[in-house]
């Protein structure tokens, strides 16, 4: 029969090795949830830096996830692309009815037709937006697009929310999507 005093040391070394089990299960999780909550945050400070940049823009609409803002400015298509590019954002891109309405009310609020963020530069008649997608869609005037005089490959908004087709190099007002 075995001593008690090697008895006794057999079980302390058994719970030694549990708990040494257990800290070893308990810290990989914590660890775990550490690398979640650090992905979250750095998630944030995402969201955080795109919502400080669009504030600098002080007129703006919020739909769903997007905040659709203006500084007043005009640009040309290119330079109204690199304005918003530089605040964090895109030129807008309405991809719904509720979309294109908070564009609109900017627009109209400015008295001023804007860019939108797609065009048929590409491939003639084939509008798109600037990442490449297709437009699923859209909202044209009348008789629109209709490419007159062959140099019409952007896409404006009109104060009453209507598209159509532009020349890129004309002045609109700025409103950038974030």
């Amino acid at each position: 029969m075995a001593q008690p005093a090697v008895l006794f040391f057999w079980f302390l070394s058994q719970v030694a090795e549990m708990t040494v089990l257990f800290r070893c299960s308990e810290f990989q999780r914590l660890e775990s949830e550490v690398a979640a909550l650090r992905k979250q945050l750095d998630d944030l400070a995402v969201v955080v830096t795109k919502n400080r940049d669009a504030h600098l823009f002080p007129n703006g609409r919020s739909v769903g996830g997007k905040l659709f803002k203006t500084d007043g400015s005009q640009g040309s298509f290119e330079s109204s692309k690199a304005t918003c590019s530089q605040a964090g954002g895109q030129l807008a891109s309405p991809k719904n009815a509720s979309e294109n309405a908070a564009v609109q009310q900017i627009i109209a609020r400015h008295n001023k037709a804007a860019y939108l963020g797609m065009n048929d530069i590409q491939s003639e008649g084939t509008f798109a937006y600037l990442c490449g997608g297709e437009i699923g869609y859209t909202n044209w005037a009348d008789e629109e697009p209709n490419n007159a005089g062959g140099k019409e490959d952007c896409i404006e908004m009109y104060l009453d929310g209507k598209w159509n087709d532009r020349s890129c190099t004309e002045r609109r007002l700025i409103v950038c999507e974030f």
